[in-house]
């Protein structure tokens, strides 16, 4: 009988079962923008499954419904993930256990280890991304879990104000101790790294370049970079966030071949990584820095890109952990950027400091190929300006020149044929900046000068309350540099000839009339909503700068400045007596919440006089009224009748009839009256 009752005990509470499904909702539900839709939709049956069970019109699922459910699981993760060791995979693994417990969701363990699971995949949430709204929303889970675990006592506990109040309380109880925690345990690096499946660039800047790219980039407002500086800021003219290089082309597109694996030859010793300082073999050796030039201190804060690259000044040196220069001056990182990175630069502008570097045979093939055939026009007016006798300086200003005269500037530039270079130069001449740069780079490699196609971001927004520099997607930019003797790799920027407002103001200026054109809503023409939106990305960039890249170098210097310096015996005592404090308040607390409600003085003096019968061996017995009471110790206490009878009429005047007399009758008669004397005192006298 025992067994039984017990077994009953520990089955589910049949109240609290929704509110573990409201539980699995919520944190499911933003995963579906990273996970297959399927999953949800299992999660669904596996919930109406249990429903049913529920209602008394299904039974458990036995063995065989369980392993099929499993299998097709399974199946469905091989089917949608080609690469098991990944991070999405994991977290939709995650998720398929978390799902498939429903249809054995029976007692009351089951509903803990559900609840849980519940608790991890709701943490995932943060390994994807770590914005405001998804932090906001992590709480709501978490406050949803708690509750659906406060469910599970029974007796009215799945009640929502009840069960909501009681997860309010302890998270709020467990807030000062995360606090603490947030401050003092240690920074580590992941133990290892788990790719991300995806391969969604959200920066926009891929690993190649054909007409027509970057005007796509143009219609996106999204942030890609936030940079703050320490001391002096680039002029708008000097902001050139250079991400990329492309040295092949092949009629149509540029590109760089093994830019997406930089970070694959991450630790080999390859000549294509490279830090400033370090001694590497081959084409790479060891560079110092520059001593001279004006130089700029800055961190960059980058979007998630999916991509290695990462975006920098010119002639940058980061020595921040996992990033590095690569030969082409650019900055990679260990990985693919799946979540937002911030990393410190060092810049020097490379027209303060002049070179003596060659180029080898190899690099100057690299930066002087061309198609076999294709684009006759524009390797024809190269030639004529070699025949003229013009160096490669006078080669650039001559086509810059011919830029200014007769192109126009537009994100809409008409559709190009086979030939690229040569429609845009001598038939469209409208074009963005991939067109101007694109020709630029052809026309003087077919002069016989070494350059290549650079791409990244130009300008940015200042943002005078933070003093930091927005720049979004549609900064998205391309320009070129040229190989000159004694200079090195120059920049020029076709785009400045035409459109000079376009490097000095931004987009937003230059193509006025066409920025945005294409939006459903144009908010970007409303103040109140730009303004807005920019209050909002300063958030973002608060929060991120005081919450998600607190490492361990911020977490340092914020102990240093609370304890002065960081020791063990500071340490414990930074934890200890907090937490003693915390303790100490918890049994004040306590103690006067023990105490009851006040209790008025008519009603002390009478359980004082009730207290003194209980020790005379007349105690009142529960439920008792004040007259019964009196009455049987009349009866078996005759001497102490008529003390008792006057002690309970005072005491019912002045509790229920508010009589002050009486209330003093009340305390000049309990005062005198001590049963145990009396009683002694007549067994005495026997």
């Amino acid at each position: 009988m025992s067994t039984g009752v017990s077994q009953l005990k520990s089955l589910l509470p049949r109240e609290s079962l929704l509110w573990i499904f409201a539980a699995q909702l919520a944190v499911l539900l933003p995963h579906t923008v990273h996970l297959p839709v399927w999953l949800l939709g299992a999660w669904c049956i596996a919930v109406y499954w249990r429903l049913e069970v529920f209602r008394g019109r299904r039974e458990m699922p036995g063995r065989l419904v369980k392993l099929l459910a499993v299998s097709l699981a399974v199946a469905g993760l091989v089917l949608t993930y080609r690469r098991w060791f990944a991070l999405e995979p994991m977290v939709a693994l995650l998720a398929v256990s978390f799902t498939l417990k429903n249809i054995e969701l029976v007692s009351r363990r089951d509903a803990l280890l559900s609840l849980m699971l519940a608790y991890f995949l709701a943490a995932t949430l943060f390994v994807f991304e770590q914005t405001i709204p998804y932090a906001l929303y992590g709480i709501l889970c978490v406050v949803i879990i708690t509750a659906a675990l406060a469910a599970q006592q029974g007796r009215g506990s799945a009640r929502p104000a009840r069960a909501l109040g009681l997860a309010a309380k302890l998270l709020a109880q467990a807030v000062p101790v995360m606090l603490v925690l947030f401050l003092v345990i240690p920074r580590l690096g992941p133990l290892w790294a788990v790719p991300q499946n995806t391969k969604t660039a959200s920066t926009g800047i891929s690993d190649s370049m054909s007409p027509g790219d970057f005007s796509e980039l143009s219609k996106s407002d999204t942030p890609a970079l936030r940079i703050s500086f320490d001391g002096a800021v680039p002029a708008p003219e000097q902001r050139y966030w250079r991400g990329l290089v492309y040295t092949h082309f092949d009629g149509r597109r540029w590109s760089e071949p093994g830019a997406g694996e930089e970070y694959s030859r991450w630790g080999r010793g390859q000549n294509r990584l490279r830090q400033y300082g370090e001694g590497n073999s081959g084409e790479s050796a060891q560079r110092a820095l520059p001593a001279v030039g004006p130089r700029y201190r800055y961190q960059v804060i980058q979007e998630a890109s999916h991509s290695p690259w990462l975006f920098a000044l010119a002639r940058p040196h980061s020595e921040t952990r996992g990033v590095r220069e690569t030969e082409h001056d650019t900055l990679v990182y260990r990985a693919p950027v799946g979540t937002r990175l911030a990393y410190e630069v060092r810049s020097w502008p490379r027209d303060s400091v002049g070179s003596d570097e060659t180029l080898s045979a190899r690099e100057q093939r690299r930066h002087l190929q061309l198609p076999d055939a294709g684009n006759p026009q524009a390797r024809a007016w190269a030639r004529e300006r070699l025949n003229e006798g013009l160096g490669p300086e006078a080669i650039s200003e001559a086509l810059l020149s011919l830029y200014n005269r007769s192109f126009t500037y537009t994100l809409k530039p008409p559709a190009l044929g086979a030939d690229t270079v040569d429609e845009f130069l001598f038939s469209t001449r409208q074009g963005f900046c991939e067109h101007f740069a694109s020709s630029y780079v052809f026309t003087m490699r077919a002069a016989g000068v070494p350059a290549r196609v650079v791409a990244g971001y130009q300008g940015g927004e200042w943002v005078e309350q933070q003093e930091y520099l927005l720049v979004r997607q549609y900064d998205a930019h391309a320009w070129a540099e040229v190989w000159l003797p004694g200079r090195g790799w120059v920049r020029v920027d076709p785009t400045a000839a035409v459109a000079p407002e376009r490097i000095r103001d931004g987009l937003q200026t230059a193509a006025a009339d066409e920025f945005m054109q294409d939006t459903f809503l144009p908010l970007h023409k409303i103040a109140f909503v730009t303004r807005l939106r920019l209050q909002w990305d300063m958030i973002n960039y608060r929060w991120y700068q005081t919450v998600v890249s607190f490492d361990s170098e911020r977490q340092q210097g914020v102990l240093r400045r609370l304890l002065g310096e960081i020791s063990p015996l500071r340490m414990a005592l930074f934890i200890g007596v907090p937490m003693v404090l915390a303790l100490l308040l918890l049994l004040v607390w306590l103690k006067l919440s023990s105490r009851g409600p006040a209790v008025s003085a008519a009603s002390r003096f009478y359980l004082r006089f009730c207290r003194r019968m209980a020790r005379a061996g007349m105690p009142r017995n529960p439920g008792e009224t004040p007259g019964d009471y009196a009455r049987r110790i009349k009866q078996e206490l005759p001497r102490l009748g008529p003390m008792a009878a006057s002690i309970t009429s005072a005491y019912e005047k002045a509790a229920y009839a508010d009589d002050a007399d009486a209330e003093r009758q009340l305390r000049r008669l309990v005062r005198g009256f001590w049963p145990v004397r009396q009683l002694a005192r007549t067994s005495a006298q026997v």
